[in-house]
Order: C-alpha cells, then structure tokens, then sequence
C-alpha cells in the first residue's frame, strides 16, 4: 500500500525525529474519549473536537479533582501506547539491522596517522582514536526489543578490559549480555534510582508545574492567550488581573521564584506542596477580588513593596540643538569664508 511504502521510504528520518513531552490534560481527554467510545463501531465513534465541546465543563472539574499520581499514571499509558506504536512501525527489522551493521561497520575503519614512522595506516576507528590520543575506554550496544535483530556490539581497550574485570569482576562480554537482558526484559521500567536530583531540576519542575496549572485554570476562566507567571509583579500581574491566587504557599515570605525559595530543603518542600496540590491555584470571586486588591492598597501604604515599579528606560542625553538660528551670521560667515579660500 502507499502507507507502508511510505514508512518504508521515511523509516529512519521518523526514527531521528524529536517526539513532544507528554501533556497531561491531552492524556486525561484521550482517555475519556477512549471509554466513551469502547464498544462503538468504527464509523460510529464520537471525534475528540465534538467530545471536548459537549463534556468541556465535567472534564475541567473531573481533571481539577486529579492528584500528581493520577496525572503521571494517564502519561505513563500515553508513553506506553507511543512505544507500541513505535515499534509496530518498524515493520521491516531485517532492514533495521542492515542500517545498524552499516554505521557500525564504517565506525570500524579510520584512516590514521602514525606520528612514529610518518606512515598513514588504517586502524579500527576506537584502536585508532586509542593509538592517536591515548584515551582508554569501551561501549556496549545492544538491541533494544526483542523483535530487534541487531547483535550484540562490543569494543574495550585492554586498560579498560582489565578495569571490568578485576574491578567489576565480570568478563567483557558478559557485560554486554546482561545489559541486553536488562534492557529486553524491561526491568529498567521497574527499577527506581534512590539519587538526589540537582537544585536546578527540583527548581525547573516547580516552575513547571505552577506555570502548567496556571495556564490551566486561566483556560477555565476563559481567557484567551498564553500567561506567564510574573513572580515581581505577582499581586498586580495575576492575582488582581487575572483574578486567580496560589493558595497555602509552604515557604514563608509569600509567593516568590522557586530560585529565590532557598536551598535545597525549602524547594523539595514546595516541591511537594505542588505534586500533592496542597499548594494550587484558585479563583477568586468578585468579592473576594476586591477585598484583595484594597488589602493590597493598604500594605503598599504602609510601606510593603506589593507593588514593583518597571525600571525606566535609560535614555541617552544628546546636545540641544539652537532654538532659533542667525541666518545673516551664517551668511557673513560662510562669505567670509569663501573670500579667504579666494585669496590663498
């Protein structure tokens, strides 16, 4: 058919592509759509356009009512489908280890200079990058699914050969062995590293999070556009125009950037605040809007900086030019002038 000829045709660059992060009110809405249409024939199936404009009000609040947990598990079975969905693409896997045999095959031989004898030799390219710089290593491919048919590829220089085995205390090749086994029985998706993550991820995930529910409730509000969150101006910018706050902020000294929260155990805590949406946002009635915005008033007064003024532009002074100008002057000037230049 014109479709299998085409992934056919289109295979590696479709495997090269960059796939998008996982969404979750996308995946909540896929599920939905999926329950709705369980048991429906093919032509009688509700299109997901139609199901979100009949049923927008219920899912905002059934998605509003969802934990961390619930929305990782909706992205879990996103990924799980993509996968699957990978993999029944890769209809022709005799072709796929012909392209893995090729790049390994012309990763093997490199043209190399002999610095000793001033002779051009080919190596293997890792014994020729060993011989040329000295550097000590080993890499280890292996397939990644059992419908693959890629071998197992192997290299170790002998430093490194001596290091797995008197170190690791396991042979090369059974290196190799256990990683296919590893990564082919899928015991990487059951397996949970006990490591610290770095300040900077535990900051760019609050971000994340508070800048996704965010934009979130502002399209239950209906508004249109997207919304950044403004931490310098956060009472002016989003709570009194958008009418929305961020309720039970665990870190004292009110809302402020992730990055200024502290160290490593105040950004975890709010960390935590935002997965088990102790901390969220809300609206804010009209009431409750006008109350906040004169409190506000009243603390900017007392001398509280609620309100951050924009910095000025800095403007660069030039020279005024004459407000009136002696025309005569410049004439008895410029004649002048002309009648010096006349007698030299």
């Amino acid at each position: 058919s014109v479709k299998w000829t085409r992934n056919q045709l289109f295979l590696r660059s479709r495997m090269l592509q960059k796939t998008r992060g996982v969404n979750s009110w996308n995946a909540f809405v896929k599920a939905r759509l999926k329950d709705e249409n369980e048991g429906q024939c093919r032509g009688d199936c509700t299109k997901l356009t139609a199901f979100i404009a009949e049923n927008k009000a219920t899912l905002l609040r059934d998605y509003c009512k969802l934990t961390f947990a619930e929305k990782q598990a909706y992205n879990a079975c996103v990924l799980e489908d993509r996968q699957e969905k990978n993999r029944t693409a890769r209809s022709n896997p005799k072709a796929i280890k012909h392209d893995v045999n090729a790049a390994f095959t012309s990763m093997d031989h490199e043209v190399c200079r002999n610095t000793t004898t001033n002779t051009t030799e080919i190596y293997p390219q890792w014994m020729g990058l060993h011989a040329c710089t000295g550097l000590e290593g080993f890499y280890v491919a292996v397939r990644g699914g059992i419908e693959d048919l890629a071998e197992l590829k192997i290299f170790f220089t002998e430093k490194s050969q001596k290091f797995v085995r008197d170190v690791l205390g396991i042979e090369p090749q059974h290196l190799g062995l256990k990683l296919e086994a590893f990564v082919i029985s899928k015991l990487d998706e059951h397996v949970t590293l006990n490591r610290q993550w770095p300040l900077n991820k535990l900051i760019s995930e609050c971000r994340e999070l508070i800048q996704d529910n965010l934009e979130f409730i502002l399209m239950e509000k209906n508004v249109s556009g997207k919304v950044k969150m403004n931490y310098t101006n956060y009472e002016r910018a989003i709570v009194e125009r958008h009418g929305v706050e961020l309720t039970k902020w665990p870190l004292p000294g009110g809302v402020k950037n992730p990055s200024k929260a502290g160290g490593r155990a105040q950004v975890q805590v709010l960390l935590n605040a935002l997965k088990s949406d102790l901390c969220k946002w809300v609206s804010l009635s009209d009431e409750e809007l006008v109350k906040r915005m004169k409190d506000n008033w009243d603390r900017h007064a007392r001398g509280e900086q609620v309100y951050v003024q924009r910095k000025a532009r800095a403007r660069i002074s030039q020279p005024k030019s004459k407000a009136t100008v002696n025309t005569d002057d410049e004439l008895s000037s410029s004649s002048s002038s002309d009648l010096d230049s006349d007698l030299d």
